[in-house]
């Protein structure tokens, strides 16, 4: 088992993939940020909670909501970069041992695989958003938000995934027509791991 490290920036591939990767590029960076905005939003409030608490024995109200309510936001934002950027766990010990084409398919297969979660979050996510919007359910607490509107993470989290995952499957498809695997699947590429990175 390894955990990705995110590899220097490469020369963007030639083409249509390497416009295609661009724009799935800008569109991944930007929904990173958000949850990072997120995260810091949260570490505020948890800070203010704490500190209205425990000095002036005074609730912070809605920030424990806000914090766990934004969780799935955090997740569907940030997972298709992290994806992209190759900084996921990977389970290598048998992959490893394959030569590099068997590496190029089991990177396609992992890719497909990740399609169809995209495809699963996007369909059951979207009806799940429909179905809580149609019966107007709101969340528990004093905020009392529609859940639709945070369940809607969950089909766009699927559509950023969905789109890392076809670039994956565009960059090995070339690579098994003739493409050179180290500039066509750049993002598969680690940097040198010490031995605390890997188990």
């Amino acid at each position: 088992m390894s955990f990705g490290s995110e590899a220097p920036e490469a020369a963007p591939p030639p083409g249509l993939l390497g416009k295609y990767a661009a724009a799935v590029s800008r569109l991944c960076r930007f929904a990173y940020g958000l949850a990072a905005a997120l995260v810091l939003m949260d570490m505020v409030l948890i800070g203010g909670a704490v500190v209205f608490r425990y000095f002036f024995s005074a609730g912070f109200l809605g920030a424990d909501e806000i914090v766990a309510l934004s969780l799935t936001a955090i997740v569907m934002l940030a997972a298709p970069e992290v994806l992209r950027r190759n900084q996921h766990i990977i389970v290598d010990v048998v992959v490893a041992l394959l030569p590099p084409r068997a590496k190029i398919w089991t990177q396609m297969w992992a890719a497909v695989s990740v399609m169809a979660v995209a495809a699963l979050l996007i369909i059951n996510g979207s009806n799940t958003v429909a179905f809580s919007h149609m019966i107007g359910s709101l969340t528990d607490g004093h905020l009392e938000w529609p859940v639709w509107m945070l369940q809607s993470f969950l089909p766009l989290g699927g559509v950023l995934l969905g789109l890392v995952a076809l670039e994956q499957i565009w960059r090995a498809a070339a690579a098994l027509c003739g493409g050179h695997a180290s500039q066509t699947l750049k993002q598969g590429k680690r940097n040198p791991q010490s031995p605390a990175d890997t188990l």
